[in-house]
């Protein structure tokens, strides 16, 4: 899943896939921004978690408030707002005519079709996302031209991350 989180002037980009789950605890990739972390949380109460990042450990509080959601670590406390729970995984077209391919479940790059210039196809693969060991083919939904491409061979994304745009 992703989410797009906010507090103050702060804006992160927050992707998470399960990795484990083993009584009582969970273990998580975390994407933030561009950087990567795996976790292990355990639900010590209904508002507490125990959170073990980096050799670390972090008792994280966490309420549920009308303003957002208030997390208290260490003596700190911080207040997060999520814009938008589910970023969108099938993609879509902006005004301008462009057409937005979005990573619809997590998963590794494990080769990209195209390079931008290339003219592509409905229908047409774009890159193989593997995820649950299965190799998945990314396809385009309309004809034209690739404008960008967003990720490499070997690059991990999360749902709704945009892989490729076509013009």
């Amino acid at each position: 899943m992703a989410f797009i989180v906010r507090s103050g002037d702060d804006v992160f980009r927050i992707g998470t896939r399960l990795l484990a789950e083993e009584e009582p605890e969970e273990r998580y990739l975390v994407l933030v921004n561009d950087d990567e972390y795996t976790i292990s949380v355990a639900r010590t109460t209904p508002t507490q978690l125990s959170i073990l990042m980096g050799g670390e450990s972090y008792l994280v509080e966490v309420d549920r408030e009308a303003e957002g959601i208030r997390v208290s670590v260490r003596g700190e406390e911080f207040l997060f707002t999520v814009e938008d729970e589910y970023l969108g995984s099938s993609g879509g077209q902006s005004e301008s005519g462009m057409a937005v391919v979005s990573a619809p479940m997590p998963g590794l790059v494990a080769k990209v079709l195209v390079r931008v210039g290339d003219r592509v196809e409905p229908g047409q693969g774009l890159l193989i996302l593997e995820a649950m060991k299965m190799q998945n083919e990314i396809t385009s939904s309309r004809g034209g031209t690739v404008k960008e491409v967003s990720v490499e061979r070997g690059k991990t994304v999360m749902t709704g991350d945009t892989l490729v745009v076509i013009e």
